[in-house]
This record gives structure tokens, sequence and C-alpha cells, in this order.
């Protein structure tokens, strides 16, 4: 019997399957889980020697995340500011390739229901899977009004960054906001002029940035862990990377007019590089005690990032790595290695902690490093219960049937390979 790989692949109902895209999401995710995998472990094992410290607090314990392995390691968050320039792309393409392109207008009910019945289900598995862990471990530290402000996306909005199990939900709570917003931001490309349009975006971005920088600058938080570009609490503080994505829709649907979409160059491999190193150098110019500038710094990101998305398109062997089986399956699962991530970090860390050498190089390399590709693995076995069965638009018929019925055998239709690809991109 053949091993189910289908079951770990990313069901797309455009019937354009790219494989680089998953890849840049797995660029976007595997960072985020070394950084939760490093932090609690780092915190768990301070705590098993009696020494009470966060990371997160400015104590004498940050020092070690201020090394150059610490503040690379520290940084992994900037792969959520990547997922959002992936989601500007993703959503807004459609609405991109309508108006230049000719193609057919996205509803947007169908836009609105598709957003719905996709992301909402394993949001709601984890949420309560969550809420399980903390009742279960730790049950003094549940509360109610948490889990049930987090089920409406609005637990950042009505309790700020006070302390919770779910806190990864403040960047969904974010892309929610996005989606609400798609269809008036998504207007943009309704100018013809493409000079005229790109200005407007850009001009938009540039604006979104500096307000980006000044907040960040201004926060009392302690980098690199701390400021709200990490743990943003609105759309305002975030919404230049989502328009970096829209302009990337901009730039991919101009060339797939005159070029196609196979084009690619071994130049756009080294400028995928560069666009890695502006990324973290913007980073440490923010954070230095006299910055170079905010905007020369805010620039130097975004435009980073953009570059890791067109590198990730047009590059040679950038585009071929990013298309390995392994790293798009990570990738296509990234939305339920983002969601369990860090609840199984939590319940297995509290015994891998106690044994983590001292050294903070070596419990990176020797615990770390590996626990996060565990972690990782784990995730991705989940995403076939998760997050496969909802790619599938009717998924809702189905599942009514097996309960008009009473019989789980309508179900298997949600766990085998179908021949028809009914699930949207993102």
């Amino acid at each position: 019997m053949r091993f189910p790989s289908y079951l770990f692949r990313r069901i797309v109902s455009s019937g354009q399957f790219m494989p680089e895209l998953d890849g840049l999401r797995a660029v976007a995710i595997l960072p985020v889980v070394l950084f939760h995998a490093t932090m609690s472990l780092y915190l768990k094992h301070q705590a098993s020697g009696g020494v009470q410290v966060s990371a997160l607090d400015g104590s004498q314990g940050d020092a070690v995340f201020r090394s150059a392995l610490g503040w690379l390691v520290s940084h992994g968050f900037l792969g959520v500011q990547l997922f959002f320039l992936i989601s500007g792309f993703v959503v807004t393409l459609p609405f991109a390739r309508h108006h230049l392109l000719g193609a057919r207008a996205p509803r947007l009910q169908a836009f609105y229901v598709k957003r719905l019945t996709r992301i909402e289900p394993p949001y709601v598995i984890a949420l309560l899977l969550f809420a399980l862990g903390v009742l279960a471990v730790a049950p003094e530290n549940f509360r109610i009004a948490d889990f049930a402000s987090g089920l409406v996306y609005l637990r950042t909005a009505l309790f700020g960054n006070e302390p919770w199990a779910f806190f990864i939900s403040w960047s969904l709570e974010i892309e929610v906001q996005f989606y609400l917003l798609v269809p008036l931001l998504a207007s943009v490309f309704a100018i013809r002029n493409a000079v005229v349009r790109r200005v407007v975006l850009i001009t938009a971005i540039v604006i979104g940035a500096l307000y980006a920088a000044e907040v960040r600058l201004a926060s009392s938080e302690d980098a690199p862990l701390g400021g709200p570009l990490q743990h943003g609490k609105w759309l305002g503080t975030e919404i230049a990377f989502f328009l970096a994505g829209m302009l990337v829709a901009d730039f991919w649907t101009m060339r797939e007019e005159k070029f196609g979409t196979r084009t690619k160059s071994v130049a756009w491999d080294a400028l995928w590089f560069l666009g890695i190193f502006a990324v973290l150098w913007s980073y440490r110019a923010l954070e230095l005690p006299a910055p170079l500038g905010a905007p020369t710094a805010m620039t130097a990101l975004i435009g980073g990032l953009i570059l890791l998305a067109l590198g990730a398109f047009r590059g040679h062997f950038v585009r071929a790595a990013l298309s390995n089986p392994i790293v798009t399956a990570i990738g296509g699962a990234c939305y339920t290695i983002y969601l369990l991530h860090f609840l199984v970090i939590s319940l297995a860390g509290r015994f891998i902690a106690p044994y983590a050498p001292s050294n903070f190089e070596a419990m990176i390399a020797f615990v770390a490093l590996p626990f996060a590709a565990v972690v990782t693995a784990l995730c991705l076995c989940a995403f076939p219960l998760i997050e496969r069965p909802f790619m599938f638009g009717d998924w809702p018929r189905i599942a009514l049937t097996a309960l008009r019925t009473l019989s789980v055998r309508p179900l298997a239709a949600l766990f085998a390979e179908r021949a028809r690809s009914q699930a949207e991109l993102k």
C-alpha cells in the first residue's frame, strides 16, 4: 500500500499550484517555531534551576538574546510579517487579475464564505485544544473571557497584551481586519495607469511603514523581544506589509500578461539573499541606541520582504529549493503549524527543558533546533485532520450529509484523493 502523500498537499481552487509560494510560507513559519521553542525552553530551564526570569520583562536574562545567535533566533517573529505580505499577495491577486487582465470578478459573498469556511474551523479547533490544555495543566490561568473574545477575534482589542495561552491569535486578528478591508484596498487595481497605481501603493506603504516605525521606536518594551512590530495591536501597525504583498501582486500580474509565469533568473537568487540581509539589518538599525533613521530602516525591511517574494517567484536556484516537496508540504501546512506549534512546545517543553544545557548556544544547537523540527513534524501530521478537510469547498454539504444520515461514511470524501480541487489558494 502506497503512502498517502496526497494528504499533505494543499488543495488549490484556482487550478494554479505555486509550489514556490508554499516554499515561501515554509520560510516564514520555521523561524517562528524555532523562536518560540528557544524562548520557551530557555525560560523553563531557568525556572527549573530556581531562577525566575522572563525574557520579555527586561530582566538580566534578556542578555542571552542580545548575543549574535540569540538576536538572530529571537527575530524569528519576522516570519509573521512575511506571512502578512503573503496574505496581501494571495488574497488580492484575484482582484488584480480581474482589473488588470480582465479575469472574472471575485464575488464578495463567495470570497467571505470561503474565508469563513476555510479559516474558521481550524481556528476554532485550535482554540478548543488550547482551552483544554490550560484546564489540564494550569486551570488557575483559565479565563473564559479570553477564549470567548478570542473566538470572535477581539481578544487583543479587549485585553491588550495581557498574557494568555493562545497569544499567537494576535496576528490572526489582524488578518481578519485586513480581510474586511480587502474590497476597498483592492480597488487600487482599478487604476489603469501602472505608474500611477504603483505610486499610490508605494506611497501608502511608506506612510504605513513610517507609522509602524514611530510606534516601534516609542515602545517601552526592550528589543529584541518586545515592541509592537512583533505583537501588533491592530492593522495600522502592520498594514505596510499587506500593502507590500499587494504591490507584489501587481508586479506578478503584469508579468503574467507580458512574459508568463515560468521565467526565472539567477540574478533574482542573489536579490533573494539580499532581501534576507535587508530584513535583518533593518531591525538592527531600529534597535541601536541612536538609530540610523526609521525611514531608512523601514525601507530596508519592506524592500527586503518584497525581494524575498519576488526572488521566490523569479529566482532559479531559490525557486527550485522552495519547490522541494518537503518544503512545500511544510509551507502548505503552515496554518496548522502556526495554530498548534506553541501548544506542543508548551506541553512537551516542560519535560525537556530541565535537561537542556546551561550554555545558551549549546541549548539552541542541540536541543531547540531538534525540538523545533520535531514540533513542526508533529503539527504537519495534524494537517490532514485539522486543516485539509476544510480546503474542500463542499465540506459543509458533506458534513451535513453525515449529520443527516447519522453516518461517518460521507466524511471519507474529506480524507480521500479527489480529482476535483475545490479549496481556495490561501
